[in-house]
């Protein structure tokens, strides 16, 4: 085993380490870009398009800058499949992010500010893991088939299981993301998936 003894190495290794997870929180979350359609056939709706007499708590009117997007999905194909292996591979990643980083922390050669650094990404992860299982829980009690959340420290992605989401139903969600993870409306991405 392979003792990490330079404070510059660990530094190195940690911001490795994000940014591999940010790669793959874009390719995989799919913090996509344009709204709309996507080739694989979701729906991209970003919550700061939703208009914003449709958020609880909002004035009526739209967003500025903004214009509602068209709400389809794809033919439910894949069914739960999507959602269990998307769960499955997001615990994969976090338990190996969190093995990783329980290893620096007990590493005795790693220094005091290193250690503290580690403590504090995994109070990040922890806190991240329980504000999607809250939102996934409280978003399938609203009556929705299932549901995925990406909770990053700036923004949210949320992906639905609904066959006949609309923008009411993005602006609902919407509105219980920012309530629960006080992430801004410009910050929250939400997928429909049928």
């Amino acid at each position: 085993m392979t003792i990490i003894t330079s404070r510059r190495t660990v530094i190195l290794a940690l911001s490795l380490l994000a940014l591999c997870f940010i790669y793959l929180g874009i390719n995989n979350g799919e913090t996509a870009t344009n709204q709309g359609h996507r080739p694989d056939g979701e729906t991209v709706v970003e919550a700061a398009d939703i208009p914003a007499g449709l958020i609880a708590g909002t004035s009526t009117g739209a967003v500025s800058g903004s214009t509602p997007g068209e709400i389809t999905g794809e033919e439910e194909t894949e069914g739960d499949a999507f959602f269990t292996e998307y769960r499955l591979n997001r615990d994969r990643r976090r338990a190996q992010e969190i093995e990783l980083l329980q290893s620096m922390l007990n590493s005795t050669d790693a220094a005091s500010e290193v250690k503290q650094e580690v403590q504090y990404k995994l109070l990040e992860i922890t806190n991240a893991i329980n504000q999607e299982l809250s939102l996934e829980t409280l978003i399938m009690a609203k009556g929705y088939a299932d549901a995925v959340a990406v909770v990053q420290p700036e923004h949210v992605t949320v992906v639905v299981r609904d066959a006949d989401f609309t923008e009411e139903d993005a602006a609902r969600i919407a509105d219980l993301v920012t309530k629960t993870t006080g992430v801004p409306l410009s910050k929250v991405t939400i997928f429909a998936k049928r």
